[in-house]
């Protein structure tokens, strides 16, 4: 089941970085989070960009309604696995979290997405991951394919996230010192998301990529603007 179809070769699409320095990462945090729920800086600003995503489809559609939607992040299993690997093991280990369709009547709440975020990447844990190594691993696949289903046939959006902000570009040197800039290279899918790091203080480079009648209502929403930097572009 290929969960990309209708969004790779998408020709009216646009990708662009939106900035997200520490300081306003901890105030978007306090604002998504709770007594009870203390959002990861990476939580906190995927519940932010899902939430401007929604926002923007509903603002752009004929009918002027927020559309049915899930969220994905790529989670990296390789500390979830019982014999925990090595963080230098080579070769990708990751798994694709994705949440249940998520309905939205009236307004959206970014407290809410931020739960529903870590609701859906926790899911895949110790026991999901021996599930994927043992008898079970059918029962998991079909609640994938059924979910990729809703996304490639029936053409539910899905908001699809990677964080590479752990990935420690910054410090690898080949001989010929650490780089000045990393950055990602262009990828045609829509509503997808790349977290990159910034090289000073801990700051999230979010290149997003949507449809160009999206983008143009999204680069606009207040809340959104609240807390990005000034360098996004």
């Amino acid at each position: 089941m290929d969960m990309t179809r209708g969004m790779v070769g998408h020709k009216d699409i646009v990708t662009k970085r939106f900035m997200f320095n520490r300081t306003n990462i901890s105030r978007l945090k306090q604002k998504v989070g709770s007594f009870d729920f203390t959002p990861t800086s990476v939580e906190a600003v995927t519940a932010l960009i899902w939430k401007s995503s929604l926002e923007a489809a509903k603002a752009s559609s004929k009918e002027g309604k927020f559309p049915a939607s899930m969220v994905s992040h790529a989670v990296n299993i390789r500390s979830r696995m019982a014999s925990t690997l090595s963080k230098h093991s080579m070769g990708n280990l990751w798994q694709q979290a994705i949440s249940p369709l998520v309905e939205v009547e009236g307004e959206v709440g970014l407290r809410d997405l931020g739960e529903r975020v870590r609701e859906t990447v926790r899911k895949v844990d110790g026991n999901y991951v021996s599930k994927l190594q043992g008898d079970e691993f059918s029962e998991v696949i079909e609640c994938l394919k059924e979910r990729r289903r809703m996304v490639a046939e029936k053409g539910v959006p899905c908001y699809s996230f990677s964080s590479w902000v752990r990935f420690g570009f910054y410090e690898m040197d080949f001989g010929w010192g650490k780089p000045t800039y990393v950055r990602r290279i262009g990828v045609p899918i829509k509503n997808v998301v790349i977290f990159m790091p910034t090289k000073v203080g801990d700051g999230i480079e979010a290149w997003i990529t949507l449809t160009t009648r999206d983008m143009v209502h999204f680069e606009q929403n207040q809340e959104l603007l609240e807390f990005v930097s000034f360098d996004s572009q």
